[in-house]
């Protein structure tokens, strides 16, 4: 008899004890999630890693941070989330690396813009506000009586749930971001812990597969002083004179022949202006103001990041902007020529550089600034 009793007590102890864990549960998954503070804006992936890992995005918009944590949606849906690894304020690019995939998509189609979501931060809960005190009580209070000390109430402390051991129906769970937790998840894209279409991924070493330019800055802006040629109407016997040059050069294509981490080249146009005087040309006190403009094709072999070699070739067209006792010399010394050379960069800061060039129509030497 006290067996049967001892079993039936047991019986309904469980069942209570069930229970009240199933309601425990409930009340928990209830719990609203942690808010948090985000921007939205639009990426472009343009290139990734061979294994899929890491993308390059431009956003012209907002460039997220380094370290950060983006949300990339594909038709509406979260599709990647991305470690933000490095950013580059001047191309309005920045790389990611893949931490979690979800509804199975294994990789975006390149050349696709994409709506992003970067996490800020956490909105921390506002601070407990001090309960009124009673005034009305207060003023019952004798004056000369000393007040008594409100007691705070204890703060009780959670205690964790243990976690179930792993059993072979039950695999163990996958590390996960330490930011990357499922409740900023679930704030993020609004998708809670019971979602299973998301992928964890091995969070190993980062493996970023891109290359670094030798010299990222495509504007060359120089001033040079020297001596310049005057081939008019494609002439075999040049005038040589002493003047000075402004010009500007831009890059129009990178990895033109070479495309290697060292060394790495560069084609681009570069427009300039020249000015210098012929003085006494004709014997005759004669004076020639030239004021020749040139368009080149400038190609650069980057050898390091503070040397360039440079090989250029172009038309110029030599105009005189006045002529005092003019004589023979007029008409051969305005008209078009050709312009080729061989020169070099050397960089002294870090946006400065020391030029020369030696050619047909010019042997200078400037200082320029690239940007």
């Amino acid at each position: 008899m006290n067996l049967n009793r001892l079993r039936s007590a047991i019986l309904i102890f469980g069942i209570f004890f069930l229970g009240a864990a199933n309601i425990a549960v409930a009340a928990d998954s209830s719990t609203p999630l942690p808010e948090i503070d985000a921007q939205r804006f639009d990426a472009k992936a343009i290139e990734k890693s061979k294994s899929g890992r890491i993308y390059l995005f431009e956003s012209k918009v907002v460039l997220p941070k380094t370290g950060s944590l983006i949300l990339v949606y594909n038709h509406d849906k979260p599709a990647m989330a991305f470690r933000v690894l490095k950013n580059d304020s001047l191309k309005r690019q920045f790389v990611g690396k893949r931490v979690r995939r979800y509804d199975e998509t294994s990789e975006l189609t390149l050349g696709d813009s994409f709506s992003a979501i970067e996490k800020l931060a956490d909105v921390l809960p506002p601070p407990p506000s001090v309960a009124p005190t009673d005034t009305a009580a207060n003023e019952d209070l004798d004056e000369g009586a000393p007040k008594p000390l409100a007691t705070p109430a204890p703060t009780p402390v959670a205690t964790p749930a243990p976690t179930p051991e792993p059993t072979p129906e039950m695999p163990p769970p996958a590390a996960e971001d330490a930011e990357l937790d499922s409740s900023s998840v679930a704030a993020l894209n609004k998708i809670d812990e019971s979602d299973t279409s998301t992928d964890e991924e091995e969070m190993g070493p980062l493996e970023v597969e891109e290359s670094t330019r030798i010299n990222p800055f495509n504007n060359i802006f120089s001033v040079g002083a020297g001596y310049f040629g005057n081939s008019a109407n494609f002439s075999f016997s040049p005038i040589l004179e002493t003047g000075m040059s402004v010009s500007y050069y831009h890059t129009i294509l990178h990895d033109v022949f070479i495309s290697k981490k060292s060394p790495q080249d560069a084609i681009g146009l570069e427009f300039g202006a020249i000015y210098y005087r012929v003085v006494n040309r004709d014997g005759g006190n004669d004076i020639y103001t030239m004021l020749p403009f040139y368009a080149t094709l400038l190609y650069q072999l980057h050898l390091s990041p503070t040397f360039s070699f440079n090989l250029y070739g172009g038309l110029q067209y030599d105009y005189m902007v006045s002529a005092v006792n003019p004589g023979p010399s007029l008409p051969v010394l305005q008209g078009p020529q050709a312009d080729i050379g061989i020169g070099f960069f050397y960089g002294f800061g870090p946006q400065w550089l020391l030029r020369a060039d030696i050619g047909w129509d010019r042997i200078t030497a400037g200082i320029c600034i690239k940007w």
